[in-house]
């Protein structure tokens, strides 16, 4: 088996070494067995502000400072939307100047890059206090320099630093000491008591491949029981994804268009060893004492609404999987499940009953285990321990 060990890089070098490790853990994007409210409002809880589709921390200044800028001129709303997306290409083409590569938004795209960097930090600028004014992007661009003298509350945070003058120029993802203070104070006030908080509070760097996996005595006895949910939630769910890529590689193998699905053979051993893996996990947790209404009531903590439906699935799936891990490939009451849920929410759609979605499996569906923006945090925290 190949793997990448873990070298005493300098900053910069840990966190093009750590983005390539985390590329090789992207997951499908693919919500197959609909587990998305309950894994936002976890991930929620532990990071809010952050989202799987950021790439690096400085784009939390860098949007609030082609906005202010475009609120700062005389000219109407349509021309500071044409303003800001023209501001956006340039500091896309000012970061690969300065010799960005990693998480630079628009890289490959260029200026055809259809969704902006301020679309997908948008919602972050508001959760950690960096935007004060709620609404869309349009309306935040209504407000020019007489419009804004006139409010009482300013649409950004007042302490947000200054712009660089050579933005535009040639620039990096690299935080001065003076951004990263900022940006604690921002995660320490408006994250407060969050994993997320606590964790930027040390100023530290953090490797561990999952959340739950941290023994910092800084962590909260609230935030380890979180993580306490989150690892069993994840794991016990993990079983359900590879169950359910099992049964398509069943399909796949058994179809007469099996020929487009020529690794079948070698997917069934795999996803048969990882049921095999995934059941020695099982056994290892303490699901025992695990109450699901509390972790349904952590999610009604947050703005994700639980669909019954989504709780009767986990529920079921638990009171399967929990006592049955080793045979779990085998039960049939596993197997109608997956079928059940994934026809309810994909309908003619679902690839456990349907032939043409099947002929388009790409041999893994939502293979991967629920991390709770673990791995976008963890890059975070990196970056403002490297500013100081």
């Amino acid at each position: 088996m190949s793997y990448l060990a873990w070298i005493d890089f300098d900053p910069e070098e840990r966190r093009r070494a750590q983005a390539l490790i985390d590329l090789f853990k992207q997951p499908e994007a693919r919500d197959e067995l609909g587990l998305s409210t309950v894994r936002d409002g976890i991930s929620d809880l532990l990071f809010p502000g952050t989202s799987t589709i950021q790439t690096r921390l400085r784009y939390m200044l860098f949007i609030p400072w082609i906005y202010r800028e475009a609120q700062g001129r005389r000219i109407t709303q349509i021309e500071r939307a044409k303003f800001v997306r023209e501001a956006e290409f340039r500091l896309s083409e000012a970061l690969l100047k300065g010799g960005e590569t990693i998480g630079v938004i628009g890289r490959e795209a260029g200026r055809g890059l259809k969704r902006l960097p301020s679309s997908v930090y948008w919602a972050g600028l508001a959760a950690l206090g960096i935007r004060l004014m709620s609404g869309t992007q349009r309306s935040c661009l209504a407000f020019g320099p007489d419009g804004l003298s006139d409010r009482d509350m300013p649409i950004w945070s007042p302490s947000l630093p200054e712009r660089p003058a050579d933005l535009y120029e040639a620039t990096t993802f690299n935080l001065t000491s003076e951004e990263a203070e900022f940006l604690r104070d921002r995660i320490a006030n408006r994250a407060r008591g969050s994993l997320f908080a606590e964790l930027a509070g040390t100023g530290e760097t953090f490797q561990q491949d999952w959340v739950w996996r941290l023994t910092h005595k800084a962590i909260s006895k609230e935030n380890r029981e979180i993580l306490r949910h989150a690892e069993r939630f994840s794991t016990m769910m993990y079983g359900a994804s590879l169950l359910y890529n099992l049964m398509l590689a069943e399909r796949a193998k058994d179809r007469s268009k099996a020929k487009m699905h020529p690794a079948a053979a070698g997917l069934l051993d795999e996803y048969e060893d990882g049921i095999r893996r995934w059941s020695a996990e099982m056994e290892s947790l303490a699901f025992d004492d695990w109450d699901l209404g509390e972790l349904f009531s952590l999610v009604g903590r947050t703005s994700h609404r639980l669909h019954e439906r989504t709780r009767s699935f986990v529920i079921d799936w638990a009171t399967i999987a929990i006592p049955n891990a080793q045979s779990i490939a085998t039960l049939p009451e596993a197997r109608d499940l997956l079928r059940r849920r994934e026809r309810s929410l994909k309908g003619p759609k679902a690839r456990l009953t349907e032939d043409a979605p099947l002929d388009r499996w790409s041999g893994a569906s939502a293979n991967y285990r629920l991390g709770f923006r673990w791995n976008m945090a963890r890059s975070y925290l990196g970056e403002l321990a490297d500013a100081g």
